[in-house]
């Protein structure tokens, strides 16, 4: 419940090993995997790259 004020945090990031599993970017299966490709994130944001980030609200208690 966030209350009248409050903010969120919003993070993009690569990954977050243990709390979710890795994405080596590799295609191959995780359990034999044994390369790692490094992987950059981009957000693209301003009048020519439109975007959002919905966030559906209940108002009721």
């Amino acid at each position: 419940m966030f209350r009248r004020g409050h903010r969120i945090r919003i993070q993009v990031s690569n990954g977050a090993f243990p709390q979710y599993n890795r994405n080596l970017g590799t295609g191959e299966p995780r359990h034999a995997a044994t390369r790692i490709r490094v992987a950059d994130q981009q957000v693209h944001h301003g009048p020519e790259h439109p975007s959002a980030i919905l966030l559906p609200a209940r108002t009721d208690r």
